[in-house]
């Protein structure tokens, strides 16, 4: 029997086959006000303490647990100006930007001329009042959206949806995009809609994307929301730009996988490549480069406009502490191989490890209230790593519960970036996913090689079509 203790663990997944009382309770317990957590977590210290075994055994192996939490200074990081096409702004202290990302027109937009809206039939009110929304909004925002070709389902099986989506992929070459509304969380048929769908031109840009939608949206304040959301995913799938965040002009860095263009505005350029069996490497694993120096290059030169970036910086995600050194001696040289490809080419290079499964909680304290840190909130002392430059950075705001922060660990840094500029740059990458009208907790090449990896791995189950890298259409 493994026994464990509730103010030390964190969740990470509930089975399939589970209950909506059990999820209930469990989110209850997880999404707990910084109020309560601390008032539990002291309520726990005391009892160790109290308790004589619990002491006698932490005195053997010579620890001490102090009465209550750490009480230190952070920091609070300038608030980010996003731009638009006509407009700029500073958010509000939420963070969040969907009402002007709704009245405001966007840098850039994909006209939609040809589209088709697949629905089953139960859901045709539903299928109106997205068309209502979406043609109230489209004009705002400054994007063309025409009037779809509208397929009707009898039913919502899988088979139904597979067969119609062939049909019609196959008989028509102008779709631009194919929105499928789908009545409930089915993963099943999500999944068997993204395997179909996006499809490769075979002349020219790609010519399909398909978007799954989920609504039951009983408060009609979310159902605007959601279908709002649904148009900017549709511009965003087909190669649209909504916004932008000021990133340094001289020798822009390029984000690996996906990628930063080197232009005023930030774009976005994905590859997934299969990857080989991962190889036992001390006590960790180790997970080859399955990018050859070839097709690393072939890759690199057109996202940079065939101008080689002076730095790079790569963002790597899911490493926890015992595999820091795995990623030092093996997986940064295996990535700078590559440059040998080119003659004296030698970029400056920084490697950054995104930690976001820790247990560590900040709060703010106001005369004496707690309450969650506000967005940018950096710790880089006291309670970091006297082996590696490491800080953490809470970027978002959490509507329920405690705010986590995420630990940014620095592995590498030839490019002499100080912390408070590694700082700032991850800040300004956490407001550039744009699937969301606010800020993520992790970087947005984090948010999008995630997507992408989960795709690609678990529904498509082979490389994306090279056609597609340029776009968003893993959202």
């Amino acid at each position: 029997m493994v026994l464990l203790v509730p103010e030390l663990t964190f969740m990470t997944g509930l089975p399939e086959s589970r209950d909506h009382r059990m999820v209930k309770d469990v989110m209850r317990e997880m999404r707990q006000s910084p109020k309560q957590h601390y008032v539990r977590l002291t309520s726990l210290l005391r009892r160790i303490k109290e308790n004589p075994e619990a002491s006698q055994e932490l005195l053997r192996w010579g620890l001490r647990l102090d009465p209550d939490i750490h009480r230190t200074q952070g920091r609070v990081l300038p608030a980010e100006r996003i731009n638009l096409r006509h407009s700029s702004f500073v958010p509000a202290e939420d963070l969040g930007w969907n009402k002007e990302l709704m009245r405001e027109a966007s840098i850039s937009v994909i006209a939609m001329n040809y589209w088709l809206l697949v629905y089953p039939k139960r859901l045709q009110d539903l299928a109106k009042d997205l068309l209502a929304t979406i043609e109230s909004i489209c004009g705002s925002i400054g994007m063309h959206v025409s009037r779809p070709a509208l397929v009707e389902l009898k039913d919502e099986r899988i088979e139904t949806y597979a067969r119609t989506i062939r049909s019609v992929l196959g008989t028509e070459d102008k779709v631009q995009l194919l929105l499928c509304i789908i009545s409930n969380n089915r993963e099943d048929l999500y999944g068997a809609i993204k395997k179909l769908c996006p499809v490769p031109s075979q002349v020219g840009p790609p010519r399909c994307v398909c978007v799954g939608c989920h609504w039951p949206r009983p408060c009609p304040r979310r159902q605007g929301r959601s279908r709002g959301r649904v148009l900017v995913a549709q511009g965003l799938g087909v190669g649209g730009l909504w916004l932008g965040r000021g990133m340094p002009d001289a020798h822009p860095p390029l984000f690996v996988s996906p990628a930063s263009l080197p232009s005023g505005i930030p774009g976005w350029s994905s590859r997934c490549p299969t990857r080989r069996l991962p190889t036992a490497c001390g006590s960790a694993w180790l997970m080859p480069c399955s990018i050859s120096t070839s097709d690393f290059c072939s890759f690199l030169l057109p996202q940079m406009n065939h101008c080689l970036p002076k730095k790079i910086i790569v963002y790597r995600d899911g490493v926890s502490d015992g595999q820091l050194d795995t990623i030092l001696k093996y997986e940064i040289p295996q990535m700078q191989k590559c440059f040998n490809t080119f003659e004296n080419y030698q970029p400056s290079m920084v490697v950054v490890v995104v930690q976001k499964q820790i247990s560590t909680n900040f709060y703010s304290l106001t005369a004496e209230q707690f309450s969650s840190p506000p967005p940018g909130t950096v710790i880089d002392h006291t309670v970091t790593s006297s082996e590696w430059q490491d800080f953490f950075l809470l970027a978002h705001r959490s509507r329920q519960g405690c705010s986590i922060p995420t630990r940014y660990v620095c592995v590498l840094n030839t490019a002499n970036l100080s912390c408070e500029h590694l700082q700032r740059l991850t800040f300004k990458l956490c407001h550039l996913y744009w699937n969301w009208p606010g800020t993520v907790r992790v970087p947005a090449p984090c948010k999008y090689a995630h997507k992408l990896a989960f795709l690609a791995g678990q529904v498509l189950h082979h490389e994306p079509s090279t056609q597609l890298c340029n776009t968003l259409f893993f959202l």
